[in-house]
């Protein structure tokens, strides 16, 4: 069993917790970055599930909307264990859109529906709002709230979560396997494996950095990316404004999603290789498939937080951006049974 133990960022005292004992526990809201013109050959439908999973829903949509599973597409997967509200654009050229009302799926609820120009692709997504209930903590209000403040303030280790990496590393043995040769996939099945290897080997550089105790610091030879969007830079020295920018929570360092590199940075490169040299193997079957390297910022911060307690238990509302998990930042509060959560989704 591939190991999913890394360490927290912030070191804050953790106190146990459950999640999802309801669905209603779990809710999440998606932001797209566009909103349907009323006007084209997609109809995007946006939906409340209760239960259920983003794959299955498309395929009644499909079955509502009399047309192939392939002609419904979404941005990103959500928990099955949960509320969740997402987008589906159902491709129906020269049809009628079907009536709203014949629409019968238990834990399914229809929303709106209109007509846009374009389908709705994986990916497009500007991220999630979050609303978690987290039961049983046993811990003071006063500890929870100083806790949940630093957080906010200093932001957490941008771990992927243990959804990614399916039940006990599953996800990550097989994409090994695939890499090495060990195991045979269908092509359209790969990219699930693959990814899960890539997000491990980024959560390993990323518990260095914390272990050294510089996961939320600029060091020489970072590549380094401003906390809204993307861009970013090499930073070959790190000069007075760096630090300050890094300090005031306005950009990022970076680790590398391996792959090949489009430019190359020599002491990030040599860096990164060597503390990843046990897998350089794998590392060589990555870039002999021509999977290009991105970057992913090291450190996450939530937006909109917000904290009340219903009955006794935190109940905590934020923003993330797309690629970040939710579970990601309770972990830092507490000691979450990850295991459970494996084959969800909650990005």
């Amino acid at each position: 069993m591939t190991t999913l133990s890394w360490p927290t960022g912030l070191r804050l005292e953790r106190v146990p917790g459950l999640l999802k004992q309801h669905n209603d526990d779990f809710r999440v809201e998606e932001r797209l970055p566009e909103l349907p013109s009323g006007e084209g050959e997609h109809l995007w439908v946006e939906v409340e599930k209760d239960g259920q999973n983003t794959a299955w829903v498309a395929r009644q949509l499909a079955r509502w909307a009399g047309c192939k599973p392939r002609d419904v597409s979404y941005a990103g997967l959500k928990d099955r264990h949960g509320i969740t509200r997402q987008t589906f654009s159902v491709h129906l050229p020269g049809k009628t859109a079907p009536s709203e009302h014949l629409f019968h799926v238990d834990g399914v609820r229809i929303l709106s529906v209109n007509r846009h120009h374009r389908k709705l692709k994986t990916g497009q997504l500007i991220g999630n709002r979050f609303r978690i209930r987290v039961r049983n903590t046993g811990a003071d209000e006063a500890v929870i709230r100083s806790n949940w403040s630093q957080v906010c303030r200093t932001g957490v280790p941008n771990y992927f979560g243990p959804q990614r990496f399916g039940r006990q590393g599953q996800n990550i043995e097989t994409g090994v396997a695939l890499l090495l040769g060990q195991e045979k996939r269908p092509r359209h099945q790969q990219s699930i494996f693959l990814s899960a290897v890539r997000s491990w080997l980024f959560n390993d550089l990323l518990s260095n950095r914390i272990e050294a105790n510089t996961w939320d610091q600029v060091i020489p030879g970072d590549f380094v990316q401003f906390t809204e969007g993307k861009t970013g830079f090499y930073c070959a020295e790190v000069d007075d404004d760096t630090v300050q920018r890094c300090a005031d929570g306005k950009l990022s360092a970076c680790a590398s999603l391996i792959g090949l590199n489009r430019e190359p940075y020599p002491e990030l490169d040599q860096r990164e290789r060597g503390e990843l040299a046990e897998h350089q193997a794998v590392i060589d079957a990555l870039e002999s498939r021509k999977v290009m390297r991105q970057f992913r910022k090291l450190r996450l911060f939530v937006e909109q937080p917000e904290l009340e307690f219903v009955e006794g238990d935190p109940v905590f509302s934020f923003f993330l951006p797309a690629g970040a998990y939710a579970t990601t930042v309770l972990s830092e509060l507490f000691e979450l049974d990850t295991e459970s959560e494996a084959g969800n989704v909650d990005e």
